[in-house]
């Protein structure tokens, strides 16, 4: 089962052939009202909804069933995206894809990136990506990987998100090797090949496939 969650990052990042993607639909903050407006259905929305005027808040609740909408007081410790999130993991898909997560605040798009940083989310760490026009983001967790590129893609990147040993990028154009861990974004790496194999012994690795 393919979860995708779309957020409330602006449009013009959104991919040409968003809606086109199979699987259910989570809501999240604005995205729940952008699926309402291209009429699609969604298992769930989720959010504090302060993005959305009364009217449009009224609306949404009144087309979904109770169960079907998550509404959360503003003052809260988790994001909308984070809350969405945790409700897909809970479904337990074979593969989450999430949109409108990128662009807009750099607050919001750091907190999105990181949140495979979090032991919570160690379930489904491997299966999530963060998709907009030009990026596809992804994440890793220790031992021997490989990566494959996506078509439509030329740039790859890693980043670790915490405490990485041993990182090695193995047959990429720009092969590296490190002992202890880099905070530093490796980016404007290629593939050689279809295939990059990676490895490392602790920590979650974040990789960006990307094209101009």
């Amino acid at each position: 089962m393919q979860i995708n969650i779309l957020a409330g990052a602006p449009t013009e990042l959104w991919p040409d052939d968003l809606f086109q993607e199979p699987g259910l639909w989570i809501g999240a903050d604005r995205g729940a009202w952008r699926l309402y407006e291209r009429g699609l259905p969604m298992m769930m929305a989720v959010g504090d909804f302060d993005s959305l005027t009364d009217a449009e808040l009224a609306t949404l609740q009144a087309h979904l069933q109770a169960n079907e909408i998550m509404h959360v007081q503003a003052e809260k410790d988790e994001t909308d995206t984070e809350l969405a999130l945790l409700y897909a993991q809970r479904q337990q898909p074979d593969q989450i894809k999430v949109f409108g997560a990128t662009g807009g605040r750099v607050d919001h798009l750091l907190s999105n990136l990181w949140l495979m940083a979090n032991p919570v989310f160690d379930a489904i760490v491997e299966k999530t990506q963060f998709i907009d026009r030009l990026n596809v983001v992804s994440y890793v967790k220790p031992g021997e990987k490989e990566v494959h590129q996506i078509p439509g893609t030329k740039y790859l990147g890693f980043m670790p998100l915490n405490d990485v040993k041993d990182f090695q990028i193995i047959d990429a154009k720009y092969p590296l090797s490190l002992t202890d861990n880099v905070a530093k974004m490796w980016s404007s790496n290629e593939f050689k090949a279809d295939i990059v194999h990676i490895s490392f012994k602790t920590g979650i690795v974040m990789v960006t496939q990307s094209k101009d």
